[in-house]
């Protein structure tokens, strides 16, 4: 054990230090439908509760998958309203992540153990991954488990046929996690033709390797479609009809990729900026047309900024103003396009590991743009993107390199601590205002609105008396101005500043 814990000490310290920072945060009350991942997995560990897959069904398009892993761990422990817990497979899906990339990059980062270190503290402090890895839904943990198979699949040799088949069972297990993990399936090809070493392979193996990378995900995906629609009578989604892809429409995919690119530049950092102005400074004059043509891209995009596409915007926790968001939005998309000519640059390399994390993360990109834009989607790129940059920040000047990730990981524990404490203030808000309501028999008289988007757990089978009264989340000043009688109150408090309440008032009386 010693010895082993001595090999692997750089991801054990990582390891740790993402528990550390992650597990105060997972106690907070659920936000945003989490609370459906809870009950499906109580409805599948227990038939009594069954019924209570009808709440994921109407509000939630992923699989089951979550809930399928939650409904294990019910199952095993028994069944108790414990916030952590159900938010647990999101942690394991976080440190999957980091053992991943420490397997995938401990012979290549051999003698430079500082950029492991590098991409571990960004991955942990990144305020998408601690925010999803702290979340009971279906985000980070079918990114743990792609990013083990694609480690597993490409670490194993040609012969190893038990790790293929490991490597395309957690490939499937992502999938009907998440049905976007499918979109990385080109890598798996790549891999099976190519090889990690690009020795010759032999017509019989290629076939034998795309055959398992395809044809195990896909069992596993059609059998799943199939018990869901013979138990639930549900097809993919609920919201598949209204919901699926459009891969013809144009003009959607230019602006949504153009959303997509402005938040991945803005998730990763300035450092791709650097590696460009680095390229171009080598070629006389190139340089001057990059800025200029880079300029006027973003005074454009300054202009079209002002729309919110989909889920595209900052959140609650950051109420920015229009011009602050239109700067930040101009910025990230300056960063977005030095990251696609990055990302560019790296496809030539003749490295087989680069172009297998390409092949999955760039049609990846491609193909989510083809739906409805959401922030969330971008988290399946991130740990390959990052990792593309750490590697090769290696080249650059060791000044720059410091102070590029050094200005990241500030911004990332900035952003983390102001959005985390949002999310736990507006999460223990709704959960405490919906227990004092139950306590005080006001519930079952009182209209869900608010509070079914964070606590509607609480309001799940009850029976509806006269509507009294209601939930609104307001202002300070907003509060003064209720004339209505307030039964209580809940205030979010955000790094000692109450920014919003939960305040329950009476409706007026009909005449």
């Amino acid at each position: 054990m010693y010895v082993f814990l001595k090999r692997n000490a750089p991801v054990f310290y990582m390891l740790v230090a993402m528990i550390v920072l992650y597990a105060p945060w997972m106690g907070r009350g659920y936000v945003n439908f989490e609370y459906a991942s809870s009950m499906a997995a109580r409805g599948l560990s227990d038939s009594r509760f069954a019924d209570q897959l009808d709440v994921y069904f109407g509000i939630q398009a992923n699989p089951l998958g979550y809930s399928f892993v939650l409904a294990l761990i019910y199952k095993i422990f028994g069944y108790h309203d414990w916030f952590w817990l159900a938010k647990f497979p999101s942690l394991c899906g976080a440190l999957m992540i980091l053992v991943s990339g420490w397997v995938m990059t401990r012979v290549r980062w051999h003698d430079r153990r500082s950029l492991f270190y590098f991409w571990s503290s960004l991955i942990i402090l990144h305020p998408m991954v601690i925010a999803y890895g702290t979340s009971a839904t279906a985000d980070v943990l079918p990114v743990g488990l792609l990013m083990l198979s694609l480690t597993i699949a490409f670490k194993s040799a040609d012969h190893q046929i038990f790790f293929k088949f490991l490597a395309a069972l957690l490939f499937g297990f992502a999938i009907i996690v998440k049905y976007n993990s499918a979109y990385f399936g080109l890598a798996f090809i790549y891999l099976a033709i190519v090889g990690r070493t690009q020795a010759k392979k032999s017509m019989a193996q290629i076939y034998r390797h795309i055959s398992i990378f395809v044809i195990v995900p896909f069992i596993f995906l059609v059998t799943y479609i199939w018990w869901q629609y013979v138990h639930f009578q549900i097809f993919v989604s609920r919201g598949f009809t209204e919901g699926k892809p459009n891969f013809l429409d144009g003009t959607n995919w230019l602006l949504t990729i153009g959303m997509y690119l402005t938040f991945l530049g803005l998730f990763c950092g300035p450092i791709s900026l650097a590696f460009v102005l680095k390229g171009v400074k080598s070629i006389v004059g190139l340089a001057k047309y990059f800025v200029i043509g880079a300029g006027l891209m973003s005074v454009g995009w300054f202009v079209f900024s002002t729309r919110v596409i989909g889920e595209m915007d900052f959140g609650g926790g950051f109420p920015f103003n229009q011009l602050t968001s239109q700067l930040l939005r101009t910025c990230g998309f300056l960063l977005g396009t030095s990251l696609a000519v990055f990302l560019t640059n790296q496809f030539r390399l003749r490295n087989v590991q680069i172009k297998f994390l390409l092949l999955g993360s760039i049609p990846y990109l491609m193909l989510i743009s083809a739906s409805r834009p959401t922030q969330r989607y971008l988290i399946f790129m991130i740990p390959v993107v990052l990792l593309l940059l750490v590697d090769a920040s290696s080249a650059l000047n060791i000044k720059i390199r410091n102070f590029t990730w050094g200005v990241t990981a500030v911004g990332f524990a900035a952003v983390l601590l102001a959005g985390m404490s949002y999310l736990r203030a507006q999460g223990n808000a709704s959960e405490n205002m919906a227990v004092w309501m139950e306590k005080n028999g006001v519930i079952n008289q009182s209209s869900v609105g608010l509070m079914g988007v964070h606590a509607g757990q609480h309001f799940y089978d009850l029976e509806q008396n006269e509507i009294k009264y209601d939930v609104i989340a307001t202002s300070l000043e907003g509060e003064k101005l209720i004339k209505e009688r307030i039964l209580h109150r809940e205030p979010m408090n955000v790094l000692g500043r109450i920014t919003r309440v939960y305040v329950l008032y009476e409706l007026p009386k009909k005449p």
